[in-house]
This record gives structure tokens, sequence and C-alpha cells, in this order.
């Protein structure tokens, strides 16, 4: 049994093809998936225009392997249309939980306890898209150029989620999330950041049926 755990894909148009391939071949070798949020760009698409988009083409496969959808801040549930969800996920929620070899992984996106937009943003506004467009633009090139190193430089955004989970947690519990576009596997603070699947770069998880969580990092 082997869990794929994916997030911060930020699937926009125009349609990646090379993007498409990479999420196509990581999902086909999963037998279940998680989506830790972000999935589709919601503030610079509707749901309806990314339903419509060549994304759909995941969407058999992911159903396919019993999806769990957690929602984002960019995929948040009242950007998404309920009823067609059920087309690439089984389960839809904010927090997903499940017990593995004596531990419990809990999954969160990580804006509840670092929110990056000081109110809920009208995506429809031309200048929130506007400023969205240009960090995507000054992100690509940081990624293409630093990759990981530019992801260490902002490593501090895992912190703050590390230190405020850490009040929460239970002793068996451990915590993963995506949000800061950063990978973290720290088994001893029982955080775990998936990381971020765009702009060429592409990192996820892997765990298997021990529990045991694998990092990935590929470039595409």
């Amino acid at each position: 049994m082997k869990t794929l755990v994916i997030s911060d894909t930020h699937l926009d148009l125009p349609f990646e093809e090379k993007k498409f391939k990479v999420l196509n071949r990581i999902i086909s070798q999963a037998d279940k998936v998680i989506i830790n949020g972000d999935f589709w760009e919601g503030f610079l698409l509707t749901f309806e225009q990314f339903y419509h988009s060549d994304w759909r083409n995941l969407f058999p496969l992911l159903k396919s392997k019993n999806t769990v959808y957690v929602f984002g801040n960019h995929d948040a549930e009242e950007y998404n249309n309920p009823e067609k969800l059920h087309e690439f996920s089984d389960i839809q929620t904010s927090r997903y939980e499940y017990a593995v070899n004596g531990s419990t992984f809990i999954f969160e996106h990580g804006h509840r306890l670092l929110p990056l937009e000081k109110e809920k943003p009208d995506v429809t506004d031309p200048h929130f898209q506007s400023t969205v467009r240009r960090f995507n633009t000054l992100e690509k090139l940081l990624i293409q150029v630093g990759g990981p190193l530019y992801q260490y430089a902002v490593s501090g955004f895992n912190t703050v989620i590390k230190n405020k989970i850490q009040v929460e947690l239970l002793e068996n519990e451990v915590f993963f999330c995506g949000h800061t576009h950063t990978p973290e596997l720290n088994l001893k603070r029982r955080f775990i950041n998936s990381g971020v699947i765009k702009y060429g770069l592409a990192q996820y998880l892997l765990i298997d049926e021990t529990g045991t969580v694998t990092a990935r990092q590929e470039r595409y």
C-alpha cells in the first residue's frame, strides 16, 4: 500500500503538458492519493475554468486512487463546486486523519496556522490578480534558478507552523502540511511539509503501509 501526498500544484492556465505527465506518472504509481491543498489556482481561475480545462484528464485517475482532497487557501472550499468534487476525490475536507502503526497522521494545508492573506481576498479583483501574477513570475524565476536554495531561504515559514502545531499535537500525532512551498521531513518535531509541484520542480511524499515517509524530488 503506497500513499502519495502532494500539495501546491496550483494547476492554472495555460495547461502545462510536462507538469501533467509528471502528475500522471506519480499518481499512477500510488494506491491512494492525498492532495493537501492548493490543487488548482483559485486566485486566478474560477472552478468552472479549471473543471473544463485539460487538467480534467487527471480526474479519472485520481478517482481510481480513493483520493482525499484537503482544501487550501488558493482552492478554498467556497471556491469549489461541491457537486463536481466527487469526480476526482472521494473525501473533501479541511483536515484529514488516519492511523498507521500506532501513530496518527494529520493532514492540513497549513494556512490555518500561517495565514498569508490578512482577510479573505476578492479573487475577482484585477488588482489582486495582478499581484498574484507578479508573485508567480518572481517565484518561477527563483525556483528555476535557485530551486531548493530559494526554498531554504524562506524556510522560516515552516518554523512558524512547526512552533504553533507543537502545542496541539498529542504524543503519537504527526502533522503534514504544504502551503509554504518548502519541503521538510522533521520526524523529531513530527512535522512534515510536502513541498511544491510548480515551475519544473516536483516534490512529493510517499507513505508505505508501515507509516514510513519518504520525500521525493525531481525536475521536469
